[in-house]
Formats: structure tokens, C-alpha cells, sequence
């Protein structure tokens, strides 16, 4: 009996050491395709993806200085509004942003149409919900005044609006009765 223990722990060995060695050979031959795998990939690759082409605008200063944008002063005063049922007054600023080739146009329609443009800013702020005036970002009035705004100063020869963007630095509620 021992003997034969003996001898099924020499072949339990030996088959270790063999399944060892065809392991190991095993793992060597498939890292070495990967290998080879990899370098055939890569050659493939570059032979047949060559560089791509680079493509490249060039834009003049006088183009670029065209897009420069400015900001314009619309408005700075108080409007009232009653909608919540209490007088609220308003202290406002309004601002647009220009583009430097609609920069002339947009200030000569200013100096020449000032009151009605005004006149059309405090019509929205008389009519606006309370509520609009108290967004944090104030979105509804922004778009209001875009809105207004895009139509008294139109579009440019490219189709784009004169008016870039509109901004409310500042719109502070002020209870109007004590």
C-alpha cells in the first residue's frame, strides 16, 4: 500500500511538471501572436490611413474687427408696475451687446428713435408679471427685450440680428407705497 501511494505521488508530480510546461508554452505562443497580431495592425494602419489633411481658415482683421463686440447703453431709469397688485418701482439698466460692423447702424437708430425705444422697454416693464422680475436670470425679460429689441434695429446683410445679446446688469424691486 505504500508503495502504492509512493508511486501515485510520483505520477501526481510529474503530471504537475508536465501541465506546467504546456501552460507556460501555451502562454508564450499566444503572447507571441499578439504580437505579431499588433504589428500587422499597425502597419496595415499606416499604410492605408495616411495624414489627414489640414484644413485652415484665414481670416483677415478687418473680418476679425468686424466681430468684435461691443456693449451699448439702452436704458438706466425706474419703470413702475403694478401687476402684483402693490406700485413697484424698478430700478433698471439695460445693455445690448453689438457687433463692431453693426456698431454705427445700431447707434444711429438709438440717438434717432430714443423715446420710442424707451417707451417700448417701460411698456414691458409696466406689463410684465411680477414674477418675471424676480427670476433669478431674469430669462422672460431677456427674451422680451431681445425680442423688442431685434425688431426696432432688424438684421444685418448676412441675415444675422443686429443685436447680439441683451443684458440686465441690474433690475432691483423698490416698494412704491409705505
Amino acid at each position: 500500500m505504500a508503495d502504492d501511494d509512493a508511486q501515485k505521488n510520483d505520477q501526481t508530480d510529474g503530471s504537475k511538471e508536465k501541465s506546467g510546461k504546456i501552460g507556460l508554452k501555451t502562454i508564450v505562443l499566444v503572447v507571441g501572436l499578439l504580437g505579431v497580431e499588433a504589428a500587422v495592425v499597425g502597419v496595415a494602419m499606416t499604410m492605408w490611413a495616411g495624414p489627414g489633411e489640414v484644413q485652415a481658415e484665414i481670416v483677415t482683421t478687418d473680418d476679425a474687427a468686424a466681430e468684435n463686440v461691443h456693449e451699448l447703453m439702452i436704458v438706466s431709469d425706474r419703470f413702475p408696475n403694478h401687476q402684483s397688485g402693490k406700485i413697484w418701482l424698478w430700478d433698471t439698466e439695460i445693455q445690448i451687446q453689438v457687433k463692431q460692423k453693426n456698431l454705427d447702424y445700431v447707434q444711429r437708430v438709438l440717438e434717432e428713435r430714443n423715446a420710442e425705444i424707451k417707451t417700448g422697454i417701460s411698456t414691458l416693464w409696466r406689463n410684465a408679471h411680477h414674477r418675471h422680475l424676480t427670476e433669478p436670470n431674469l430669462e422672460t425679460m431677456t427674451r422680451q427685450l431681445t425680442e423688442y429689441l431685434s425688431s426696432v434695429f432688424g438684421e444685418d446683410a448676412d441675415g444675422q440680428p443686429r443685436v447680439y445679446k441683451v443684458l440686465i446688469p441690474r433690475c432691483v424691486g423698490l416698494p412704491g407705497d409705505g
